[in-house]
């Protein structure tokens, strides 16, 4: 039987402050961590690595969350599932529109480490072949003691 590789997390965010944090803890939990500044560098990243979950922001130079996930659905399709999003913006109309029709879950930014913990799981477990995974109560994140620093 084949040894467990440990899983790979791609990290998806233009705040320096944030991938270093999420890139901090997940190493800490044992996974590989690579990450991209936006969703042009991601898609690059996805052609030389295999990864088992993309934590990915909503709002980035270049190629954000959505257009990133528009490309991602086209190229990549058994990847769709694998996406998590992060957003600091849950108030604009086209960010609430996006992650209800898209069916991805997200998480606020700042989210306590437990709460990302738990959707990567969820992802983890999921089946590689459901269209479409939703996580029930990870819409919404709470503010916790091990929270992601909030945006300056």
């Amino acid at each position: 039987m084949a040894s467990h590789l440990p899983e790979t997390i791609l990290v998806i965010d233009d705040e320096p402050s944030v991938v270093r944090a999420l890139t901090g803890l997940l190493r800490r939990d044992g996974y590989l961590v690579g990450t991209a500044s936006n969703g042009r560098h991601a898609l690059a990243q996805l052609q030389a690595q295999h990864y088992d979950v993309i934590l990915c922001d909503l709002r980035m130079p270049e190629l954000d969350g959505p257009a990133f996930y528009d490309i991602l659905t086209r190229q990549y399709p058994a990847l769709r599932q694998r996406v998590i999003f992060l957003t600091g913006d849950t108030g604009g109309e086209a960010s609430r529109t996006f992650l209800t029709q898209c069916g991805r879950p997200w998480l606020r930014k700042p989210s306590p480490i437990t709460t990302i913990r738990r959707a990567i799981q969820h992802v983890l477990r999921a089946s590689p072949h459901a269209e479409d995974e939703r996580v029930p109560g990870l819409m919404v994140g709470i503010r916790g003691s091990e929270a992601l620093p909030s945006p300056p």
